[in-house]
């Protein structure tokens, strides 16, 4: 049946299976989006799928459901308020035709983590759809796969497709699955843990690297070291004559001529404050001139035109 307007019936809705079978050794499932009652004028009966055709023929798996993630980039399909009040659900908006971008892929990663975290005392489902439930639906389960469990992509895809019931249609969806098969844990090594605790642990990581590879990289002396009891007078000298250096270097960038304010900028270049090392207590730290005051911009003079006289 055909239909327009806000009740039209997705492109090829009714070539697919309304669900699938839940992917062995997940929690996922995955359907098509199920459509609120405004449709039903446009479907036959047996073509009809709503959300509660949805928990009905769940149940009938013997299966309950938890959670649904729809992944549509529209919310005319149905509501969240036409589910039941114990079942969560996560709106992601996603693009079709083209690959998930890293936020939706990491946003849809938090989600799942997060349900799993808080129901391990039961076997809910957690069913992902998107229009037809195969392609953006089958790529961020096989990713999920893939990324945090450790599959590999064909084992993901193969799994998905039988599960489905349809295979995943899009070739660039297939080729970057396996193109990133090797890439586990992407993204998701501890969803609870601090950005910055992962940022020094890869920090700690690649100098350890370093040292292994370039282990006289790791002589140079940090910025505040306690200067060594054996230093010579050269030594001292070298420093003094160094701390000189950038005073002067410093004075000359200051008696510069600042630039011109390009147009559209509301503030003029400011003068760039050049570090200058500092000794205190037998330690050596950078010190960094305060920047001047902005100076404020002149106001632009209109050029002055004579009238053309006519004859």
């Amino acid at each position: 049946m055909v239909g327009g307007g806000a009740s039209r019936v997705p492109q090829r809705w009714t070539d697919y299976i309304p669900l699938g079978r839940r992917i062995p050794g997940t929690r996922f499932i995955a359907f098509k989006v199920p459509l609120k009652r405004s449709f039903d004028r446009n479907l036959h009966p047996e073509e009809r799928f709503s959300p509660r055709d949805l928990i009905k023929k769940i149940k009938e798996q013997k299966e309950e459901l938890g959670l649904i993630i729809d992944l549509t980039y529209t919310t005319r399909y149905y509501g969240p308020e036409e589910l039941p009040a114990t079942l969560c659900y996560s709106k992601i908006l996603t693009m079709g035709h083209e690959i998930p971008n890293k936020h939706t892929i990491f946003q849809f990663k938090c989600v799942v983590d997060k349900f799993l975290r808080d129901n391990q005392d039961n076997d809910k489902l957690i069913g992902v759809h998107c229009t037809h439930g195969l392609n953006r639906t089958g790529y961020l389960v096989c990713r999920y796969l893939i990324d945090v469990e450790g599959m590999e992509a064909d084992t993901a895809i193969e799994l998905f497709n039988r599960s489905r019931g349809h295979p995943i249609e899009r070739t660039n969806y297939i080729q970057d699955l396996r193109k990133r098969s090797e890439r586990k844990n992407c993204g998701l090594k501890n969803l609870s843990s601090s950005p910055f605790e992962e940022t020094a642990a890869a920090t700690a990581d690649t100098r350890t690297q370093m040292a292994r590879h370039h282990p006289h990289r790791l002589d140079r002396s940090p910025l505040a070291v306690p200067r060594s009891s054996s230093s010579t007078k050269d030594q001292h000298r070298r420093g003094v004559k160094a701390q000189a250096q950038h005073r002067e270097l410093v004075m000359e960038h200051r008696v510069m001529e600042p630039r011109q304010r390009p147009c559209g900028l509301v503030m003029r270049n400011c003068q760039v404050s050049l570090p200058a090392n500092e000794w205190r207590d037998e330690l050596c730290f950078p010190h960094l001139h305060p920047p001047p005051e902005t100076q404020t911009a002149r106001k632009r003079r209109r050029r002055y035109r004579r009238p053309v006289v006519t004859a």
